[in-house]
């Protein structure tokens, strides 16, 4: 192997032999997998177990990101380290408030894991998961419907609804 492949960014998978009728040939040249390839199966797999809120960053920027067409999500929320058809893989994932987490990122290790070695061919040494917040949409909504709905508002004595005005003087 050549110098470049010791530590890239690729890593270089094993070329099969294969037989046809009764002869073995080999074809020319190495196939490689760029981190990008595996930071979108990553990405893919992840985001397919249900409770899986998001992957972590900033949402805005992601959104701005995925606008555009932007494939550098593995920058903020995927870390990859490969070698020679090994790779080490660090994920940033949001949950939905209440799952159960230990639970859950088995299940994202599993089937990251899975998803990798199926598509890739790659082995997978492991899988760190680190659970960077817990998505609360529900009572976010409940407090900024409350906020709009209580915004000068007072409750008098006789259950009537007062609205307070700014005294500018």
């Amino acid at each position: 192997m050549n110098e470049d492949s010791i530590k890239t960014n690729r890593s270089i998978l094993p070329v099969r032999v294969r037989e046809d009728a009764g002869k073995f040939t080999a074809p020319s040249g190495v196939v490689r997998v760029h981190e990008s390839v595996v930071a979108s199966i990553v990405k893919k797999a992840a985001l397919s177990v249900p409770e899986v809120a998001r992957l972590a960053g900033s949402s805005l920027v992601n959104n701005l990101a995925d606008i555009v067409g932007s494939r550098k999500i593995f920058d903020r929320a995927i870390s990859i380290e490969m070698g020679d058809n090994l790779v080490k893989i660090e994920v940033r994932i949001v949950l939905k408030y209440g799952c159960n987490i230990p639970e859950i990122a088995n299940a994202v290790q599993q089937v990251i894991a899975e998803d990798i070695t199926k598509i890739t061919g790659m082995s997978v040494e492991c899988v760190n998961i680190v659970i960077a917040d817990l998505e609360v949409e529900e009572i976010r909504e409940e407090m900024e419907e409350e906020e709009a709905e209580d915004d000068g508002d007072i409750q008098a004595e006789d259950g009537k609804s007062m609205t307070l005005k700014e005294n500018k003087n």
